[in-house]
């Protein structure tokens, strides 16, 4: 079906459905009911903090008021001797009820200042002892049989210093019962439970201290510790018998001591909000999946099948699949008509494109083959021609020079050679040309009992690196055939090899054994005046050495691609 102009366009066709589809005033009365429900949630959880906060205002200062005495306490103890100690801390006890005992401890474990009668009290075996002084700070933690008290106490232990010495831990012991005062029963009425967590992770009710079972209090999956962690925050979660409740945690006197509120939590609606909400907050609901539901059957019918039909045709094209009818797209919109039409024009243009593209790309590798193979066999001509006229020269040294000049020709014909035959034109394997180059040297050998070992590695060069590093081997191989010592079963021993680093490094080593120091021969013969040139065209450095009767060449240089300017002006400085 073709709609009418205006209608045809895909923005339009958009725009009449979602008026139909979307009342805005529905997704307001959406948005201002949750807005609304989390507005009052909000308030609920920040009451229930403050009262939290406000019902356990008098055990937070309990504790720390405790924390300041057991300061300035232990500054007394730790100037005095052990009798006016322990008469001020006696005097200390009888102004402050509140506490039932207090005592100075040093490092070495034995309380000689103290309110109990012992002169002297070992607690070294003592678990707190040793848990406080190991952490120098502030420390609390429960005693419910008041070894030290004689009743179940709230005992905070305070490190005494010298400077940035620990000299002990002063103690201040609270009645554990103290907590429950100034607590109004009536909170527990209403759901308020108060918690109370020591340093050592024990816990217990404010309401009742000396009730045993305060951990029944605490959120399941949470231990002590992962509260006292939670220090600060607010958060809803289930108690061990499954019921919901708000937690607020909060931390007193450095972090020693946590204070744990919860109150039942029956979710964010629980003044009765979410209920008032529920009508409006269904009806915006509804109007929202009837819109959505005719978004996607207008978007399915509109845009999304012809986008996968425009997508098919894309992946078959880049498949591979040419000459095909194109894409076809039924009743679609105007603006995807036109896209089907510049995709179909598209592939047309770009099959009659590749088309060309290779029919000019066989051209030119015919064309570069047939070039190599022609410069081969003029150059191998050339060789003949050098071959024939070294038998008719008189002198041996003119026999020496043409055979020098057949052979680096034949090198290059060798080169012509391996790419002719390789399926890629442009560039040679490194294995097959030095294999060339060595069979072809070979052949020129003095010794008809020469041995070359070879350990060539395959690696792919372009025509102005291979061209040189072809000439290289060539003339370090002559060098080294002529100057190779012959052993006891008169043979001549040359090992190369050529290998690549991970950093693209090309290594060719040659190594044959030698009568006399060959590097400290001057390099002054042709050969080396080549090989110098090749290296500079390689851009590579060279070395070479002897050690215990065994000459070593060794050539470096980095594979690069192929730069026709920079390469040519190389081989230009280098001639």
């Amino acid at each position: 079906m073709r709609w009418p102009y205006p209608f045809g366009g895909l923005r339009v066709r958009l725009i009449l459905l979602m008026v139909l589809a979307l009342f805005p005033l529905g997704l307001i009365a959406l948005w201002q009911t949750t807005r609304v429900v989390k507005d009052s949630d909000a308030i609920n959880r920040g009451v229930m903090a403050e009262v939290t906060e406000a019902a356990a205002a008098d055990q937070r200062v309990l504790v720390q008021e405790a924390v300041g005495a057991a300061h300035g306490l232990g500054a007394m103890a730790r100037t005095t001797d052990a009798a006016s100690c322990r008469e001020t801390l006696a005097v200390f006890l009888r102004k402050n009820p509140r506490y039932v005992f207090a005592g100075f401890a040093p490092v070495d474990g034995t309380m000689r200042c103290s309110t109990s009668p012992n002169e002297a009290i070992d607690l070294t075996q003592t678990e707190d002892f040793q848990a406080s002084i190991d952490r120098a700070e502030i420390y609390t933690a429960l005693s419910p049989s008041g070894e030290l008290s004689g009743a179940p106490v709230f005992v905070v232990s305070v490190p005494v210093f010298d400077g940035p010495t620990l000299t002990g831990m002063m103690a201040l012991s609270i009645a554990l019962d103290r907590f429950s005062e100034g607590l109004d029963d009536s909170q527990i009425r209403d759901g308020l439970a108060l918690l109370g967590i020591t340093t050592k992770a024990q816990v217990f009710d404010m309401f009742d201290p000396m009730g045993a079972d305060a951990l029944a209090g605490l959120p399941v999956d949470i231990t002590p510790d992962s509260l006292k962690a939670r220090s600060g925050t607010s958060f809803v979660a289930n108690d061990s018998a499954g019921n919901s409740r708000f937690y607020t945690v909060r931390s007193a006197a450095n972090d020693s001591y946590t204070i744990v509120g919860s109150w039942p939590y029956s979710g964010p609606a629980s003044n009765g909000t979410l209920k008032l909400a529920l009508l409006p907050m269904l009806f915006a609901i509804l109007m929202w999946l009837a819109s959505m539901t005719v978004a996607y059957i207008g978007l399915n019918q509109l845009v999304l099948r012809h986008l996968a039909e425009l997508r098919s045709g894309m992946r078959r094209f880049a498949l591979g699949e040419r000459g095909g009818p194109g894409v076809l797209l039924d009743g679609a919109p105007d603006e995807f008509k036109d896209a089907q039409r510049a995709f179909n024009r598209m592939t047309l243009l770009i099959t009659d494109a590749e088309a060309k593209q290779q029919s000019d790309l066989q051209d030119k590798e015919v064309l570069l083959r047939e070039i190599h193979h022609r410069v081969k066999n003029n150059l191998q001509m050339i060789a003949s021609i050098m071959n024939l006229q070294s038998r008719s020269a008189q002198t041996s040294e003119a026999r020496s020079i043409l055979e020098s000049l057949k052979r680096r020709v034949s090198a290059l014909a060798t080169l012509h050679r391996s790419l002719y035959n390789q399926p890629e034109t442009s560039r040679v394997n490194a294995r097959d040309l030095i294999g060339a180059v060595v069979s072809e040297t070979s052949l020129m050998s003095p010794n008809p009992r020469m041995v070359i070992n070879t350990d060539i590695a395959a690696v792919l060069l372009y025509p102005d690196q291979a061209v040189p590093l072809s000439m290289w081997v060539a003339e370090a191989l002559m060098n080294a055939m002529k100057h190779a010592r012959i052993d006891e079963n008169e043979r001549v021993k040359i090992a190369l090899s050529l290998t690549v680093s991970d950093t693209g490094d090309v290594f060719v080593k040659m190594t044959n054994p030698a009568d006399a120091p060959e590097d400290d021969a001057p390099q002054t013969g042709l050969g080396s005046k080549l090989m110098l040139a090749f290296e500079r065209q390689l851009d590579g450095t060279a070395e070479h050495n002897t050690q215990d009767g065994v000459f070593t060449r060794t050539l470096r240089f980095q594979a690069v691609e192929f730069e026709p300017i920079e390469q040519d002006e190389k081989a230009q400085a280098a001639a």
